[in-house]
């Protein structure tokens, strides 16, 4: 008998965000830092609880932003406010301009309850 996903979309289910990035060489790590706050800023000002961390095992020295809200639709009304934002267009902007890190992956997970 095959396996069945099923998810409630009624329950709680928190939704988390992460944009891991890789420190280009000779980039000031502090400067790699304070981009990260400001987009803190933004993503705390659409309903994000945001943390930042920097990876000890694995990739080491790669940064990791990571977003959580408290469910799908939390994440959504987020994701569209800061599409309209032109504060967060500006800081994308300056982010890719800086040229600071490089992308390495994005994850978006859900709650599993156990």
């Amino acid at each position: 008998m095959p396996a069945t996903f099923v998810i409630s979309w009624e329950r709680k289910m928190s939704v988390v965000v992460q944009y891991v990035v890789r420190p280009n060489p000779g980039t000031d790590p502090a400067k790699i830092t304070e981009l990260a706050k400001e987009g803190a800023v933004l993503w705390r000002k659409h309903g994000g609880k945001v943390t930042y961390w920097t990876v000890a095992v694995g990739e080491v020295g790669n940064r990791v932003l990571s977003i959580t809200f408290e469910n799908f639709a939390a994440y959504g009304a987020a994701v569209d406010k800061m599409g309209e934002d032109k504060e967060v267009r500006a800081w994308q902007a300056k982010r890719m301009k800086a040229g600071y890190t490089t992308w390495v992956r994005s994850n978006m997970a859900t709650e599993i309850e156990i």
